[in-house]
């Protein structure tokens, strides 16, 4: 069960990697920022959808859900009329949130799934949680975990890709490349280690791709324990830390408990965590 509604957006003519996003939504998300923010990402004609899940075993929603659900919508609606944006909200029930997100990227023909919060959720154990961490586990196409933080502007100054040399941070680096060309940013891309050879290994994937988009770009190789060598890294006046997820077997949850949640959640800047397509769990 789902309601939709198809407006207009302005695109930025300079972006050119996702052409239909999905971008689930609660009361709380700060729908400006991120439109600002993926209209970084999105090709020129492309759609954004915000989705609202109703998580619900009943066959029939109750009026207070439906008045939360339309409180929500309503904030997308007003976002669309006051700035002329082209974008797609939907209301769907489902049994579980993560349900109905996976269930509409798979039958809405998405290239990528955004999921965001903002600093506000900073005191819980877990700022991603099950859902996203089920999400990134089940989705068939790229997603994007992306934290925020409400009280400071966005900046692409500086941007810093700690990479272990997997296929995710290569994916990542594509996302810097759009960065890069709208706003020059300078870009460090890291790894944590005690072997050179293993650092050799780890940076030449994401130097490698970077260097073949024409982004000039720094390689460090630091030594120490690595989720608080590369947050000292990221102290350092960043402006934006971009993550590849694990590639390590999945078990349980996918971030629970790892050094990406862990980044997630101590970074002194705001950081986006992807999970390219192409690698399945």
């Amino acid at each position: 069960m789902f309601i939709s509604h198809l407006s207009q957006l302005t695109v930025n003519p300079g972006a050119s990697v996702y052409g239909k996003m999905l971008i689930p939504i609660t009361r709380t998300s700060n729908l400006k920022f991120l439109v600002d923010f993926v209209n970084h990402f999105l090709k020129p004609g492309g759609e954004i959808t915000f989705l609202h899940v109703i998580a619900s075993e009943l066959f029939t929603i109750s009026p207070a859900e439906w008045r939360r659900a339309m409180s929500t919508i309503s904030t997308t609606h007003l976002l669309s009329a006051s700035e002329g944006m082209r974008v797609d909200y939907r209301v769907k029930k489902s049994l579980s949130v993560a349900a109905g997100i996976l269930d509409e990227a798979t039958s809405g023909g998405y290239d990528l799934i955004l999921m965001a919060n903002s600093t506000y959720r900073k005191h819980l154990k877990y700022i991603f949680g099950s859902n996203v961490d089920e999400v990134i586990r089940k989705a068939r196409v790229e997603v994007i975990a992306f934290r925020y933080m409400d009280d400071r502007e966005m900046r692409y100054n500086r941007i810093l890709i700690p990479t272990s040399g997997h296929q995710h941070s290569v994916s990542a680096a594509r996302l810097a490349e759009q960065l890069y060309r709208q706003h020059g940013s300078d870009i460090t891309v890291l790894y944590v280690g005690d072997s050179n050879e293993e650092a050799i290994k780890a940076l030449k994937p994401v130097s490698e791709s970077l260097t073949a988009m024409g982004i000039k770009h720094r390689a460090l190789h630091r030594r120490g324990p690595v989720v608080e060598t590369i947050l000292d890294e990221a102290d350092k006046g960043y402006d934006l830390m971009m993550i590849g997820a694990t590639e390590r077997p999945l078990y349980y949850q996918f971030l629970l408990g790892s050094t990406a949640d862990r980044l997630v959640k101590k970074a002194p800047c705001p950081i986006l965590m992807v999970k390219s397509a192409s690698t399945q769990q």
